[in-house]
């Protein structure tokens, strides 16, 4: 439904969690989308609990693309039985809340690219809840240089899960020299991820840029003055690409 309606055709449905051309990528575990099931689950939740299955979603109200992603999606779990809150929020008020994670529910751009550079330090073990044995504290013990790698992984893990099963699986994939090997270990813990469901896929993306005649990349300097990055931790600098007649 997502892929009819919000991407109008252009892509496909996911079945893991990253993309086919992701060294993690792996089809093992993924549950996708089974509005069954999920009935299934939402019930005995609530036959366990006694309580409504219930989330509460932010998006951007001022982006009309945010309001309508965050429309299908509370329509889509609302058709299994559980309720969703809709939180009007800015972006700046997302961005501040969501690291580290204060939401039930956030849909974001992080498992992206080939490699794990990138999404790698989404994936880690929350590290902030006093761990005492995670090889980030001995680590910031034996050198205060390193003491900042604690803070940084357990902002980043934005779900807030522990899985050492598949922390180890990565940082053992991290460190292995033979290119085979190492695919192995990440497309294990990629399993790993994806039978314990600590992150789900909306959609798989893909982005082309052409123009006829490009007048430049990059070179639409800053108002201040000096030059803008292309390339940002929040994406591509659209108004970096610009073209003329």
């Amino acid at each position: 439904k997502w892929l009819k309606v919000r991407q109008k055709g252009l892509g496909t449905v996911p079945d893991s969690i990253v993309g086919p051309n992701n060294i993690m990528y792996n089809k093992k575990g993924y549950a996708g989308y089974d509005l069954k099931k999920a009935k299934e689950y939402v019930a005995a939740y609530t036959a366990e609990t006694g309580k409504a299955l219930e989330f509460s979603l932010p998006y951007v109200s001022a982006s009309a693309d945010s309001t309508a992603n965050a429309q299908l999606l509370k329509e889509m779990a609302e058709a299994a039985g559980m309720k969703v809150n809709l939180l009007s929020v800015t972006t700046a008020e997302a961005i501040q809340k969501a690291f580290p994670m204060q939401f039930q529910l956030l849909p974001l751009l992080l498992m992206e690219g080939t490699g794990t550079a990138f999404s790698l330090p989404f994936l880690v073990s929350d590290t902030s809840g006093g761990n005492p044995t995670h090889f980030l504290r001995g680590a910031a013990k034996l050198s205060p240089a390193l003491a900042g790698l604690q803070i940084f992984y357990s902002i980043l893990n934005i779900s807030s899960f522990k899985d050492e099963v598949s922390e180890n699986l990565l940082f053992a994939a991290r460190a292995e020299p033979n290119a085979a090997k190492a695919k192995k270990l990440y497309m294990q813990a990629t399993e790993q991820l994806q039978k314990e469901a600590h992150v789900a896929n909306i959609s798989f993306l893909q982005y082309t840029l052409s123009y006829n005649k490009l007048g430049g990349v990059g070179e639409l300097g800053l108002a201040a003055g000096g030059p803008r990055r292309l390339i940002t931790n929040f994406g591509i600098d659209w108004t970096g690409v610009w073209s003329t007649k």
